[in-house]
């Protein structure tokens, strides 16, 4: 196949991949050996058998540890499988994925067989420029004026990270014009200042945002297109559109660009963020390969602080919890007179329970949860009042948080992201020994359809439909038949007496949905059918004023 190479995965004579035990946790796993550029994948059953997959998700992954579902058209999407072992069911992705691991994920298989696969994957290598950042390090690229005299700049760059906060890229004049991308709380904005001089104008201070929780270790894209006073910002294919008015026309820059991070002093001096500390990938200003003018050491190019070539993958690595029933359990020593727990977490509820132990030789424990957004601690022992303490606020936002719990003896102290306005001491009237199990749990899901691939039953979720999207997670009851329902609700579910009400005086209804109009037209847009019920019940009245003939 031109510009194109065929994968072909499973072992000749063994009939394919089939697992010992056919169930949910099941999965096939590939390592291309680097990162490949994938654009198609076919599937066959177990050779002679009655083995095949009816339906299966596709992860992908650059580490094989932290992995990301494929999406069609931003919504979950499972690839329908095989209805026979020797059929080839054939699918070209709408968008290639870039990736080194693949993994296959059954969703079900044919009930009167195991699971059972053959897989071909269709790609070809693919070759990029990328370049690391230890979060004191920065490139500087100078360029020559340009000759005409309209305003046209391209900027497209992909980056990954776990960091919340980081510069991006940054340019800055001599009276304190700039424009800079700034990654703030995993979100991403474009402030682009006119100047101290001009500041008397609202105009001339533009701020952009876009995405969410854009610190998950993932690639993401964006472009930035600027002629004249026209500004497009794209982010990981949402795109604002900005029209700026006359004050545009007297951005003044200097012929540089830094990626990563500011050079100090910095003529603007009233940027404050932290160095990029993570990976680009394919940084070009318009038409120019940055970082490869970086790896030749070209003259236009300041390398400054360390930046290596390749892209580390940091040691943390994530746990998800895809339900409230999952938990984690970490053995401890038992006995221990002092305690020491200390994690991050992020999440969209403001209830959940984070951590629980069984305090040692006693009937009693520890339970730490969110409540309202707080971070709650209580200890309980029968006979004795419940002793709590709290920390934080406003801690679903699906930011990362710090957690710090000490205790020694009596003496409990709980910390929030390491600030001191956030910390809390308290004795409490027992004597605490540390147990042998420490438990962990909770996080939301992106839609209904997922929560059923995870097992669960028909029941209250939170759901985020937009994924890395601006908006928010929601409440939604999730009814789990044959086709999967979600059920938005609304605060007018009782039934309504209406006495009297005509062409001239309608009785009007409005509703007040757990969602907001964005959210509800993203849930909208990604379902295959929506259906809105409305019932009436009549007694002694007509449906119709029409005289009867």
């Amino acid at each position: 196949i031109p510009l194109s190479e065929k994968l072909s995965i499973h072992k000749p004579g063994a009939g394919g991949w089939t697992p010992l035990v056919s169930n949910k946790y099941q999965w096939l796993q590939i390592d291309l050996g680097g990162r490949t550029e994938i654009t198609a994948v076919a599937t066959q059953g177990g050779y002679g058998s009655s083995n095949w997959v009816t339906s299966y998700l596709l992860m992908f992954s650059d580490s094989g540890k932290n992995w990301k579902q494929y999406h069609q058209e931003e919504s979950i999407w499972a690839f329908s499988g095989n209805t026979n072992a020797d059929s080839v069911v054939y699918y070209k992705l709408e968008h290639s994925i870039k990736t080194r691991f693949l993994r296959f994920v059954p969703l079900d298989w044919n009930q009167n067989g195991r699971i059972g696969m053959r897989i071909e994957v269709y790609g070809c290598a693919y070759r990029s420029d990328v370049a690391d950042f230890d979060g004191r390090s920065f490139l500087l690229y100078r360029f020559k004026p340009k000759s005409t005299t309209a305003i046209k700049d391209v900027i497209s760059l992909k980056f990954k990270t776990s960091q919340r906060d980081g510069i991006l890229l940054h340019r800055e004049g001599q009276n304190g014009d700039h424009i800079t991308l700034v990654l703030s709380n995993g979100k991403l904005s474009l402030l682009i200042n006119i100047g101290d001089a001009k500041m008397y104008s609202a105009d001339a201070q533009i701020n952009m945002t876009l995405g969410s929780l854009l610190d998950d270790q993932h690639w993401h894209s964006v472009l930035i297109e600027h002629f004249n006073n026209q500004v497009n910002f794209t982010v990981d294919k949402h795109t604002h559109h900005f029209h700026a008015k006359g004050e545009f026309n007297y951005l003044d820059l200097d012929y540089e660009l830094s990626f990563g991070g500011i050079p100090m002093p910095g003529k603007s001096g009233i940027l404050p963020w932290k160095n990029f500390h993570g990976c680009f990938e394919n940084i070009y200003y318009n038409g120019v390969n940055i970082i490869d003018l970086a790896k030749r050491y070209k003259p236009q190019i300041n390398i400054m602080g360390n930046i290596s070539f390749s892209c580390s993958e940091p040691p943390i690595i994530p746990v998800t919890f895809l339900n409230p029933n999952s938990y984690l359990a970490l053995p401890g020593t038992a006995g221990l007179d002092d305690i020491s727990v200390s994690f991050h977490f992020r999440t969209w509820n403001n209830e959940g329970l984070l951590l629980s132990n069984k305090l040692y030789q006693t009937s009693g424990g520890l339970l730490m949860y969110l409540s309202d957004g707080k971070v709650k601690l209580s200890f309980y022992k029968p006979g004795k009042a419940q002793s709590d303490i709290t920390a934080g606020a406003g801690l679903h936002n699906g930011q990362w948080h710090f957690i710090y719990l000490s205790t020694k003896k009596n003496r409990v102290t709980l910390m929030v992201d390491n600030e001191t306005m956030s910390t809390s001491h308290m004795l409490v009237p027992m004597h605490i020994f540390s147990g042998d199990t420490y438990y962990f749990g909770a996080i939301y899901e992106q839609s209904c359809e997922a929560y059923k691939h995870r097992g669960n039953i028909s029941a209250f979720y939170y759901i985020d439909s937009d994924g890395s999207g601006p908006l928010g997670p929601f409440l939604v009851y999730c009814n789990m038949t044959d086709t999967t329902w979600t059920i938005i609700q609304h605060n007018n579910t009782d039934l309504t007496r209406v006495k009297t009400a005509n062409r001239e005086n309608p009785h009007s209804v409005f509703f007040k949905y757990a969602a907001s109009l964005e959210q509800l037209q993203a849930t909208i847009n990604h379902a295959e059918q929506c259906e809105q019920e409305l019932a009436y019940h009549c007694k002694k009245s007509r449906l119709s004023n029409k005289q009867s003939k």
